[in-house]
């Protein structure tokens, strides 16, 4: 973005023609998105040479209203906002670092809010990612890396019967939980359309896994999609769902592998009742986290390991649809 994004804040705050329009200062968003774009397309080091080697060009004594005007805004353009970029750029990458410094990723991390959500006390865990989001860290980063990783340690801890059921689901419920609590935030700048595509998003009947199919809804609404979701649909439901209204993708959850042959049947008669022809078929779950091979063996559209891939996926094949 141009430095005369600035000078054009400038010239539209003081020399507008309403009496009212003077009297309005700048808001800080507009001051602040000018610099993130400047920012982003200049280095740090071009912006400070910028306001070392560019100083105010001589004006002529007869020189007339528009010739002054033209004069203040190459000065504002080339000398100050320079200068207030090189202020400001500390300011920006001081509300970034702390992002940069909180690791996700880190076992130690997904271990203690494990520890956390397991715990009598729910609110320690809602705080620990409350901590997290106030430093910066995006929702979505803090359910792809910290909350999905965290279920996958739960379920983990029942195989190897180091959890009771009651604790596992304890933990699941609150996981659950933290992501309802959060979803007015996460939605807050969810994208609207009146021609949002539809989505069914439910367990395969008989799946008793929801956690990540929530976590993947939540991903679909921000995005636009509308979304039907009814964890109790029978495969009845499901069906008179995609013959009496058009829905552009059904994305079944599957827990166990010895749900796959049930889940091919499935597949054929959604493509067959759909009243989309070119309606396309998700699959995800705790199976195919734990064994990725076995999207090779699915006849489905899609297999979404987590709900960013599921979200990228569903909307590619939704444009490669249309075509």
């Amino acid at each position: 973005m141009p430095l005369r994004r600035y000078a054009g804040l400038i010239k539209e705050k003081l020399f507008s023609k309403s009496e009212e329009q003077q009297k309005v200062n700048p808001q800080r968003a507009e001051w602040d998105a000018c610099a993130e774009d400047n920012l982003s397309h200049s280095h740090d080091q071009r912006v400070k040479q910028l306001a070392v080697d560019i100083g105010n060009q001589p004006l002529s004594l007869k020189a007339g209203p528009q010739e002054h005007l033209d004069w203040l805004m190459q000065t504002i353009e080339t000398n100050v906002i320079p200068r207030l970029l090189v202020a400001h750029s500390s300011a920006i990458e001081a509300n970034r670092s702390p992002l940069m410094n909180v690791r996700l990723n880190d076992p130690l991390r997904v271990d203690e809010l494990t520890q956390l959500v397991l715990r009598d006390d729910a609110t320690k865990a809602a705080e620990f990612v409350q901590a997290l989001y106030e430093q910066g860290v995006p929702l979505d980063e803090i359910y792809l890396r910290l909350l999905a990783p965290v279920a996958r340690r739960l379920g983990v801890m029942w195989v190897e019967d180091s959890a009771s059921f009651t604790q596992v689901t304890t933990g699941i419920w609150r996981i659950k939980q933290l992501i309802y609590d959060f979803s007015p935030l996460f939605q807050e700048f969810a994208r609207t359309d009146d021609q949002a595509p539809h989505a069914v998003l439910v367990p395969l009947p008989g799946s008793q896994h929801t956690l990540g199919l929530f976590m993947v809804s939540e991903f679909f609404r921000r995005a636009g999609w509308k979304v039907w979701g009814e964890l109790a649909a029978t495969q009845a439901d499901i069906v008179v769902a995609v013959k009496t209204q058009h829905v552009d993708l059904v994305g079944l959850s599957v827990s166990t592998e010895d749900q796959l042959p049930a889940l091919h049947r499935f597949i054929n008669l959604l493509k067959a009742e759909s009243l989309n022809p070119t309606i396309g078929v998700m699959v995800g779950g705790p199976i195919f986290n734990a064994r990725p091979e076995l999207k090779q063996e699915v006849q489905a559209d899609i297999v979404g390991l987590d709900a960013e891939e599921a979200l990228a996926q569903a909307e590619f094949f939704l444009q490669k649809s249309k075509h």
